[in-house]
């Protein structure tokens, strides 16, 4: 059942991306990491992604958008919001788009693992 995925993290804070990334190793998924919603979307379209974590607030393309242009390619792909500035709208738009959930930082890691986990292992709706 444990079979390696491919997780796209995007945060503009290199040092969170490389936090994620190494949690994402240690639980035997392979890990991508971009620091804007732009450099996230082109890695996206070339390569298979199975879960993206990405934060809101990003230069170039922030997370909203890099949720809606992701849901316009592949409407499959589970997508985890994380926030350090959590609001009604941005809870509201991840819902529209089918987020599979939104998170407030700072975000526990062995949380983040278990929700990691969970994701791979939910049906998909719709």
């Amino acid at each position: 059942m444990s079979t390696s995925r491919n997780i796209l993290i995007v945060d503009d804070n290199a040092d969170q991306c490389d936090v994620l990334a190494n949690l994402v190793a240690e639980i035997g998924h392979k890990a991508y990491t971009a620091t804007d919603g732009q450099m996230a979307l082109q890695m996206f379209q070339e390569r298979k992604i199975d879960l993206i974590i990405t934060d809101i607030k990003m230069p170039r393309m922030d997370g909203m958008t890099l949720l809606e242009r992701v849901r316009q390619r592949d409407p499959n792909v589970r997508v985890i919001v994380i926030t350090g500035f959590p609001s009604s709208e941005t809870i509201l738009r991840t819902i529209e788009n089918d987020g599979y959930t939104y998170l407030v930082k700072p975000v526990k890691l062995k949380s983040m693992a278990n929700l990691i986990q969970k994701a791979f292992s939910d049906p998909m709706e719709g």
